[in-house]
């Protein structure tokens, strides 16, 4: 991973993404996520996921151009 992919540029380029990805995985919490709703979390406890969901979102990129770099 790079350093530029830890800090999430192309999570803005598509916030829309980050969201997706935030939000779903703090529904991985089952009763904990239903029980505080997304939509009532802090937004310091929103940062948590976001900054997760930047992790995952820089994994699956490079996941995605690798595979891409090796069908050519």
């Amino acid at each position: 991973m790079t350093a530029e992919s830890e800090t999430g540029p192309d999570a803005a380029a598509d916030p829309d993404r980050r969201e997706r990805y935030a939000t779903a995985l703090y529904a991985t919490l089952g009763f904990s996520a239903e029980r505080h709703p997304w939509a009532t979390l802090s937004p310091a406890r929103r940062e948590v996921w976001y900054t997760r969901a930047d992790a995952v979102i820089a994994v699956a990129d490079e996941e995605i151009a690798e595979a891409l770099r090796t069908s050519r």
